[in-house]
């Protein structure tokens, strides 16, 4: 956890002093230039790769008499990558692929081996919202978002010894998903964003890892891309 503190002060430390110099300089440019409608966003096209701040990552190994038993494991969000779409200056449609959960285990006992992976990965559709874009001469973009779909649980288990069986199976459950955050603008072409959010997942019908409902909080560090001419 030592490094997601230190990559959280970063970020406090950074995004204030961020904010200070860019609204400075779009406040020395406002007599020539009008910013909301040069960093308008209407009609530009953005790619935004997030990385989760709440995931932890653990492994473990226990040993018996006759039993070794190895887990490693990753909870929370690992990381996503988005596409959005502005439909106006202050609203976007997007799409978005993750990895929520990983977890691996192996298990020796005697001469039988039991191995078993699983991973959950949403796929969601949704809105993002910035009500306040203007706020800050659009450097500091508060938002709001709410997206939904499916959330894919795969499970693969592998048990070997006088015979060998295995299974594979998997499942999907709808959820949603509900954030807030801000993003900032490094320049015309990138930008610096944080987020908090909850997932709100159904139960899958069997065991995806060691549990069958996924309804977690996250909160992410992104980094985006936004291309495109835009439109007044």
């Amino acid at each position: 956890m030592s490094i997601f503190r230190a990559v959280i002060a970063i970020i406090l430390i950074t995004f204030p002093v961020s904010v200070a110099a860019q609204t400075l300089t779009l406040a020395e440019k406002t007599e020539t230039t009008s910013p909301s409608v040069s960093n308008s966003l209407r009609g530009k096209h953005g790619i935004e790769l997030s990385i989760g701040l709440l995931s932890e990552i653990s492994a473990s190994s226990e040993v018996s008499a006759g039993n070794v038993t190895t887990k490693s494991e990753a909870n929370g969000l690992m990381g996503s990558i988005a596409y959005n779409y502005w439909l106006e200056n202050d609203l976007a449609i997007n799409v978005l692929v993750g990895l929520l959960d990983v977890d691996a285990t192996s298990t020796v006992d005697g001469s039988d081996t039991f191995v078993e992976f699983s991973s959950v990965s949403p796929m969601l559709f949704g809105v993002k919202f910035q009500p306040f874009g203007q706020a800050v001469s659009d450097v500091l973009r508060p938002y709001f978002s709410a997206s939904v779909g499916p959330y894919f649980g795969h499970s693969s288990n592998v048990r070997t010894g006088v015979n060998t069986e295995t299974e594979s199976y998997t499942e999907t459950a709808l959820g949603s998903r509900f954030g807030a955050g801000a993003d900032l603008s490094l320049s015309r072409l990138f930008t610096l964003g944080v987020g908090l959010g909850y997932h709100l997942v159904n139960d899958f019908n069997k065991r995806i890892g060691a549990k069958k409902n996924y309804s977690s909080p996250d909160f992410s560090l992104s980094l985006g891309i936004v291309f495109g001419r835009g439109k007044q």
